[in-house]
C-alpha cells in the first residue's frame, strides 16, 4: 500500500468498507437486530457487544454535535455546504440532485425493511425473506455508491465534519466487551478512542448505523 497515491488509497479504504458491509449485512444479522436491538460478535479472540443507544447517550451525543458545530463555524478555514454546493455548480456538478436520488433509495430500502422486519415477525418463508434480502442488498450498493460520491465532493464542509464526529462519538458511547462475565465499555476516554487503531470502531459504527435504521 506504501507504492499507492493518495487517489488509490481512498478507493482501497472505500473497497475495504464496502466488503466489510457485504460481509456483515446477511438476513441472520438483520434478523437479530430486529429482535434484540443488539449485536454481538467476535474479532480476534475478543467478544464486542453493540446495543441501540439509549436516550441519554442520543442526547449526549447531540450536545457534542451542537459543540463541533459551533466550533467549526467559528473557523474561517471551514466551509458550509450550501457555499460548496454553489461552486460545484459552476462546474456542472449537482450536488442536491445526488442528494434527491440518494432520499429515493434510502426511501424504497427502509420500506422493505420494514416489510422484511414483519416478514420475520410472522415467520414467512425463507425465500420470500431471501428475496427480500437481495433487493435490499441491491439498494444498498446503490446507496453507498452515491453515498461516497457525496461524501467525497462534500468532504471538507462543516455538516460533513460534523456528521462524521457525531457517528464517532456515538460509537464511542455504545461500544463494549466481555472481560470475564462483565461487559465494558471499549474506550474509556475519547482520547482513547481517537488514539485507538483498530479497525473494530467502524464494524461498530456500521451496527449502530443499521439499528437506527430500523427504528
Amino acid at each position: 500500500m506504501e507504492n499507492l497515491n493518495e487517489e488509490q488509497k481512498k478507493e482501497l479504504e472505500i473497497k475495504e468498507v464496502k466488503d466489510k458491509i457485504t460481509e456483515i449485512l446477511n438476513l441472520g444479522e438483520v434478523e437479530e437486530l430486529i429482535k434484540s436491538n443488539e449485536k454481538i460478535f467476535e474479532e480476534n479472540g475478543i467478544t464486542y457487544r453493540v446495543r441501540k443507544p439509549t436516550s441519554k447517550q442520543k442526547q449526549e451525543a447531540y450536545q457534542k454535535k451542537i459543540e463541533k458545530f459551533t466550533e467549526l463555524l467559528r473557523n474561517d478555514k471551514f466551509t458550509l455546504e450550501k457555499d460548496l454546493k454553489t461552486l460545484y455548480l459552476k462546474r456542472e456538478i449537482d450536488v442536491d440532485s445526488i442528494t434527491q436520488q440518494i432520499r429515493t433509495k434510502m426511501t424504497s430500502r427502509d420500506d422493505l425493511m420494514f416489510k422484511l422486519g414483519e416478514a420475520i415477525k410472522e415467520k414467512a418463508p425463507v425465500p420470500d425473506l431471501e428475496t427480500f434480502k437481495k433487493e435490499i442488498e441491491v439498494l444498498n450498493d446503490e446507496i453507498q455508491n452515491l453515498s461516497v460520491e457525496k461524501t467525497r465532493l462534500l468532504e471538507y464542509s462543516i455538516e460533513q465534519q460534523v456528521m462524521i464526529y457525531t457517528y464517532s462519538y456515538l460509537t464511542f458511547l455504545i461500544g463494549e466487551k466481555k472481560v470475564g462475565e462483565e461487559w465494558i465499555r471499549i474506550w474509556n476516554t475519547w482520547e482513547e478512542f481517537e488514539e485507538d487503531k483498530d479497525k473494530i470502531a467502524n464494524r461498530i459504527s456500521y451496527y449502530c448505523t443499521l439499528m437506527s435504521s430500523l427504528e
